[in-house]
């Protein structure tokens, strides 16, 4: 179950980025897929929130504006369950506020049309939601996939960009 304040981010953001770049796209059918990391896995992110969005098509091609999206809640350094607050109905952690890592296949050429969806995406994290935001890029002609996201067995290697933060006074751990 994904916390639903996250939820309700992740359900809108196509809309917004549709808006921003005046993409012709039914931002309904662009989310594909939203959950928690499976929390079997043995990847950084098990139990945080992530969504897999495709501006382009149900199946991956290179040059699709592809994102897997992982919302990790806002926490102190170390990760102190005992720092976080727990919701007493669902057991799970309530974690209203979150940063964004972005895991994105990096464009073929950064003027093109994949490079400014990039921004786009950039744009709506870091400027609308004044989140933290981090991304990962998969080589060109890779797609990104995390192990434990929308039945991936495993993570795609990426580089890792640094963080961007948000312009002005903003909560640490983002919206």
């Amino acid at each position: 179950m994904s916390s639903p304040r996250v939820q309700k981010q992740f359900e809108a953001m196509p809309n917004q980025i549709r808006r921003l770049g005046k993409y012709a796209i039914d931002f309904r059918e662009v989310m594909r897929w939203q959950g928690r990391v499976d929390s079997s896995t043995d990847t950084d992110f098990a139990g945080y929130d992530a969504a897999v969005m495709d501006f382009d098509s149900l199946t991956w091609s290179t040059g699709n504006q592809r994102a897997i999206l992982v919302a990790e809640p806002a926490q102190d350094q170390n990760k102190t369950a005992a720092m976080k607050t727990q919701s007493h109905a669902a057991g799970h952690y309530i974690d209203g506020s979150s940063r964004y890592h972005l895991f994105v296949e990096t464009p073929a050429a950064w003027t093109g049309d994949h490079a400014r969806w990039l921004r786009d995406l950039s744009h709506h994290c870091r400027g609308q939601l004044g989140s933290p935001t981090k991304f990962w890029f998969t080589a060109n002609g890779d797609e990104p996939t995390i192990k434990g996201v929308n039945g991936a067995a495993a993570t795609e290697t990426t580089t890792e960009g640094e963080w961007m933060l948000p312009y002005g006074m903003t909560y640490a751990g983002g919206v």
